[in-house]
């Protein structure tokens, strides 16, 4: 093969491998690409990190991926509007993605294009519990803003995220893995790459999906109480219950709102199930709710495994494939203690985004293994026609090649924090003083608690520091 025609051939495997916005995500591990990121984050600081995103426009398969990244960015750096306009951005690509059919047929060009190279020059497909979290903070930027109407807005949307993933996740799952269920060579191939992929079940722990968040739904629940729904409230905490029982703070909600909504049968039931009496409530008390965001989400990582297999000369050849996966342990992520005068207490966990993002990955692995089985079909076959053609350099250009662009697809929203808890209680109006403390990060907090109003306090643990923003609702 003559050196223009062997370039041509590349550079096709190229364009088709996604129209990939950046050359490097041909070559080197999202992951990778945003450790400096989460370094600068790691040391508090944030507006540094947020000139660091990558630059792209609409239409490029990583432009929603990169907007989700610079919002959360600009809202730890306390620059809101930024962060609004970032997320807003993500929502409407979003949007129309999920409206455009032709956008399905890009995909399958794009598929198609990628087997020459890796998954990472596919567009990027947010995953459901990205997508809930999207509207979780643009529900934080308009509580921010003291918009309650509109943080209400977002919580729903984001609550219709998780319905609809409930509806249809499990369609997708078993059509991935109807997928997986190939014959002959291709079948072959994806058994030996399974075999070699790192266990994720000690990380996912007893996560059911990977779309389901009771974080969000605990939020919903506390903007529907502040707003005096108290029936979409009790719906809300419910399904926060679900999903993380042993919450304190939806437990106490679930009893208040049962003496509330005055059904006796109500809260026998709620007393019943959760072992315990409703505390007698007292008039003018204002409500302090504490969510506490811990660390940062782990980043993927790539495995490298050398596969001997036959060819069909009858000679065996060596492929390394590269497969994602989450290291097996949990992030170093705790309680956020919590003194508020004689009281002493923690927030208790919601959600460990970790075991969502494992879980998602697990639930994608099935249809990742197969397109790697079909990737190494495809090169070796481009691998044998440039040796036929082009001898010993055809044959080292496209082995070089191969290797090099042998990644696996790491991306997923890298600056999410680990784990969400909570903490809330009933107080008298009036100043107080709120004391937070997480390992060696303290934070004294003083406060106007009003009757009958709701007084949420966000924090976020990074390094060795605490972020805060007191949002009265």
């Amino acid at each position: 093969m003559r050196p223009v025609a062997l370039t041509g051939l590349l550079l096709a495997g190229l364009l088709l491998g996604g129209c990939a916005s950046h050359w490097q995500d041909l070559f080197v591990s999202y992951s990778d690409q945003m450790v400096p990121q989460r370094n600068l984050l790691l040391q508090g600081k944030a507006a540094e990190a947020l000139p660091e995103v990558r630059e792209s426009t609409p239409g490029d398969d990583t432009y929603v991926l990169d907007r989700l990244e610079q919002g959360r960015i600009a809202w730890l750096a306390g620059q809101d509007a930024n962060s609004k306009q970032a997320f807003a951005a993500a929502d409407s690509s979003l949007a129309w993605e999920d409206e455009q059919a032709r956008y399905r047929l890009s995909r399958g060009l794009a598929q198609a294009g990628s087997l020459l190279t890796n998954d990472q020059t596919l567009g990027y497909l947010a995953p459901d519990y990205e997508r809930t979290m999207l509207h979780h903070y643009l529900a934080l930027n308009y509580l921010q803003r003291g918009d309650a109407e509109g943080a209400l807005v977002e919580v729903r949307r984001a609550n219709q995220v998780q319905e609809r993933a409930l509806k249809t996740r499990a369609d997708e799952v078993r059509a991935a893995r109807a997928e997986a269920a190939e014959t002959g060579d291709e079948a072959r191939m994806r058994q030996l790459v399974s075999r070699g992929v790192p266990d994720l079940d000690r990380l996912v722990g007893k996560v059911k999906n990977g779309f389901q968040n009771a974080y969000t739904f605990y939020l919903s629940g506390v903007l529907y109480e502040g707003s005096g729904d108290l029936n979409d409230a009790w719906v809300d905490y419910q399904r926060g219950y679900q999903i993380a029982p042993d919450n304190q703070s939806l437990q106490d909600a679930l009893l208040r709102l049962a003496v509330l909504r005055g059904s006796p049968d109500e809260l026998r039931e709620t007393e019943k199930k959760l072992g315990r009496k409703a505390p007698p409530l007292e008039k003018n008390q204002g409500q302090l709710v504490v969510l506490f965001e811990d660390g940062l989400i782990p980043a993927r990582r790539e495995f490298f495994l050398p596969l001997p297999i036959a060819t069909s000369g009858g000679d065996f050849r060596t492929f390394t494939v590269a497969v994602p996966y989450y290291d097996n342990r949990a992030a170093t992520t705790g309680p956020l203690s919590v003194t508020l005068g004689n009281r002493h207490q923690q927030t208790s966990s919601l959600v460990r985004l970790e075991a969502l993002a494992a879980k998602d990955l697990q639930e994608r692995l099935p249809g990742m293994l197969t397109r790697q089985a079909l990737r190494l079909l495809a090169k070796e076959q481009l691998r044998r026609s440039a040796a036929k053609e082009g001898g010993d350099v055809g044959n080292l250009v496209v082995g070089i090649f191969n290797a090099l662009s042998e990644r696996a697809d790491t991306r997923s929203w890298l600056t999410l924090p680990a784990e969400a808890s909570s903490w809330q209680a009933m107080v008298p109006p009036g100043e107080v003083i709120l004391t937070l403390g997480a390992g060696s990060a303290m934070r004294q907090l003083p406060l106007t608690v009003h009757g009958g109003r709701t007084t949420l306090v966000w924090v976020q643990r990074l390094g060795a520091g605490l972020s805060t923003r007191v949002m009265p609702i």
